[in-house]
């Protein structure tokens, strides 16, 4: 009993024990409660201010990189633009350079045309009249610098020579001023008397008129007026042969060929089944000895040209000269561009698309050929406006062909083209005050439009 009692006192002592530490416990739950809830509230504010930082930066950030992107794309823009500006100028001058698809339908009607001559030889080889003998494509559509107005026109020289006992003997007048625009062709008779087996035909000259009945007539009696060549009779049997020809070549078939009119050239409307139809202007002319000169059936400059005037023509020699500049000169050569665009801009002026192709012509002869390249367009087409400036100040233009030293060797002239004095292609400029002032004028016009050219592309 004693023993329970001792045990029953010590359990009342811890209980009293206890009891009094009770509210010591309590007070330090509680402590542990709010320190945990503090701990809880700081942790929550720390992870919220670390959020709105992330998302501030993050804000800044995308500002940044949104800034970034405009300014890239704006840049992007402007290069853009400046690519844009380049192609324009680029196809500005292209869209003046020498049209390759209308040089490759030229080489065509060349070899149709020249088809056609080999069937008018076959026509006329037993009769008196003229034989035709090659041509050559001449003008601007086919050098590739001609102004598209109205219809495609391709121009044809083609060469005749006198039929057998005939000969052409060639009157270059009276003038001194070249080239010469009243020469005329006379028509002589020769004598072929020994020759009439290779010949097949009996002599003009010596032969009886009985005899002569039986023969075709001569040439002085069917295209001649007088002694002299026709242009317009000799244009009219001219057509009439190349429309025959035309029925013997398998192309008729498939294509039209129209005469349009013709007084001193052949005319011909070509209309091939694609429907595009174009011109062919057959012109034709005598040689002048072996030169690249020829006394042609074109049109002169005077208000009226007889029928038996056969105006001196440098067409042919031209021609041979741009071939000539263009075998020296690279593939990206742009001189005939910027004949294209002297004819462009030119238009409502006084001055002539040959006057500024003369200008051309002595400038390719001034000017490395390596230097006409498409990247000197602009400064090659300030030498031309700047050389014609020059020359109007002077009063003077001298034609290229006659009296100038640097013509190629290739071009062949008669010997009074090469010692002649040059004739001026600005005459009226030098003889009027007026046309002078006025084509001072004109001059600063077309800078000003050679510049909106350039800007505006108009």
């Amino acid at each position: 009993e004693l023993l329970q009692e001792v045990e029953q006192s010590d359990q009342d002592d811890s209980r009293t024990g206890m009891l009094a530490l009770l509210p010591s416990l309590k007070i330090m739950g509680v402590l542990c409660v709010f320190v945990l809830l503090f701990w809880l509230i700081w942790k929550i504010e720390k992870k919220f201010w670390e959020d709105q930082d992330n998302s501030d930066e993050e804000s800044c950030s995308r500002e940044e990189e949104q800034e970034q992107e405009e300014q890239q794309e704006q840049e992007a823009e402007e290069q853009e633009e400046k690519e844009v500006k380049v192609q324009d100028e680029q196809n500005d001058s292209e869209s003046f350079g020498p049209n390759e698809d209308l040089k490759e339908l030229g080489d065509s009607l060349l070899y149709l045309v020249n088809i056609l001559i080999d069937i008018a030889q076959n026509v006329v080889l037993d009769t008196f009249f003229p034989v035709p003998e090659r041509s050559f494509v001449v003008g601007s559509t086919y050098e590739g610098w001609g102004l598209p107005v109205g219809e495609t026109v391709f121009r044809f020289l083609v060469s005749l020579k006198p039929p057998r006992g005939h000969i052409f003997h060639l009157e270059l007048g009276t003038t001194r001023e070249l080239p010469i625009r009243n020469s005329r062709i006379r028509v002589e008779l020769k004598c072929t008397c020994g020759q009439e087996q290779d010949l097949k035909m009996l002599c003009f000259l010596h032969t009886s008129a009985d005899e002569l009945r039986n023969q075709q007539p001569s040439l002085l009696d069917t295209l001649c007026s007088g002694p002299y060549l026709d242009v317009e009779k000799t244009a009219r049997w001219f057509g009439a042969v190349l429309k025959n020809a035309w029925k013997c070549v398998p192309l008729s078939a498939a294509c039209r060929l129209n005469a349009v009119h013709f007084k001193r050239s052949c005319r011909f409307q070509l209309t091939p089944m694609i429907q595009r139809t174009f011109l062919i202007d057959v012109m034709f002319g005598v040689q002048q000895g072996n030169t690249d000169i020829f006394l042609s059936s074109q049109e002169s400059e005077a208000a009226y040209t007889p029928s038996t005037a056969w105006p001196q023509t440098c067409a042919v020699a031209e021609a041979k000269f741009f071939k000539h500049v263009a075998a020296r000169a690279g593939e990206d050569s742009f001189h005939l561009g910027c004949l294209k665009v002297c004819a462009y801009i030119l238009v409502g002026y006084n001055f002539s698309p040959y006057e500024l192709k003369t200008v051309l012509m002595h400038l390719l002869t001034a000017i490395p050929v390596e230097c006409w390249s498409q990247s000197y367009f602009v400064q090659r087409m300030e030498d031309i406006l700047h050389y014609l400036r020059c020359c109007v100040e002077e009063k003077r233009l001298d034609h290229f062909l006659i009296g100038n030293k640097a013509v190629p060797a290739e071009i062949i002239l008669p010997w009074e083209f090469r010692v002649s004095v040059p004739p001026n292609l600005f005459q009226r400029v030098a003889r009027d005050p007026d046309r002078h002032e006025q084509a001072l004028y004109e001059t600063e016009m077309l800078r000003d439009r050679f510049k909106t050219l350039l800007t505006s592309g108009k």
